[in-house]
């Protein structure tokens, strides 16, 4: 009579899973290794012994970032699941480093924090070494619900902007209804790279970009010769202390000449203060696109 097999040989050789080789393994694993609920991954492994020793170089690269998601979240005190489950993170002034923003973006581009609507950093530290790593986990399946992103007072400049509009382009955020981008010295550089992805963000109603050292150049990238669909959905435009001259303004005011006569036809407020353009350029801006404010 033979002897009867141990359970854990009796597992492996029922584990279809073993048959896979180290990579596509690697693949499985970095599809459910989310680093607020790691123990997904941590029961696959469990499922045989077989699997312990090839899934071990994953399990602990999955332990090192359930170590800086759990701490990002007790600093923001709050479970990490509950951040799964988050809609709103109103994490202004705070004090986020770059560094927050690696750890950020990494939940991001695993778990994609599907129900998040709306995501507040403005007036942190995250400079553009910040920028461009929180803008590496933005993607068409990170955070698809998100409506809100504040990104104002964060010290970072044309790059950071670069960052942000090459995530765009990628196509993160499309449901996107409102924008804080103030206060941050983009210049006009800066929101040429953003220009066209902006443009494209169809549901795109508010956009804050207040003292973000734009001139003229800056606004004719942004407006000059918009398509019929372009900014269709924007109603609230903030330029505010900028650099925009009685040049830029004359930019805004023919913005639905022809053939564009259909351009921006949502826009019901425009705010040019503390621009060097004269107040009857402002308003005549105002006045040819229909805005009241």
């Amino acid at each position: 009579m033979a002897a009867a097999s141990t359970g854990g040989d009796e597992d492996d050789s029922r584990c279809l899973l073993l048959a896979l080789s180290h990579d596509e393994l690697g693949v499985i694993v970095d599809g459910l290794a989310d680093p607020l609920q790691p123990v997904v991954a941590v029961a696959l492994s469990s499922t045989c012994k077989g699997l312990r020793t090839p899934l071990h170089s994953a399990l602990f690269m999955l332990l090192q970032r359930h170590v800086r998601a759990s701490a990002l979240c007790r600093r923001m005190a709050m479970s990490c699941a509950a951040l799964r489950e988050a809609e709103v993170l109103a994490w202004a002034y705070i004090g986020l480093t770059a560094d927050d923003a690696a750890t950020l973006s990494m939940i991001l581009r695993i778990s994609g924090l599907p129900k998040l609507l709306k995501l507040n950093l403005e007036n942190n530290n995250l400079g553009d070494a910040g920028m461009m790593v929180l803008c590496e986990g933005l993607s068409p399946g990170t955070a698809p619900s998100l409506l809100n992103l504040g990104l104002s007072n964060n010290q970072f400049g044309p790059v950071g902007a670069e960052a942000l509009a090459a995530a765009l382009r990628r196509g993160a955020v499309p449901k996107l209804k409102s924008l804080g981008f103030g206060s941050i010295p983009i210049g006009s550089q800066g929101v040429a790279a953003l220009a066209v992805p902006l443009r494209k963000l169809s549901a795109l109603e508010y956009l804050y970009l207040g003292k973000c050292e734009i001139g003229d150049e800056g606004v004719a990238s942004l407006f000059a010769n918009l398509g019929k669909d372009d900014f269709k959905a924007l109603s609230l435009l903030f330029l505010d202390g900028n650099a925009i001259t009685d040049a830029g303004c004359a930019t805004l005011a023919r913005v639905r000449d022809a053939p564009n006569t259909d351009a921006l036809p949502g826009l019901e407020a425009l705010f040019l203060l503390q621009n060097p353009a004269s107040a009857a350029a402002r308003q005549a801006a105002k006045d040819a696109l229909g805005c009241p404010r």
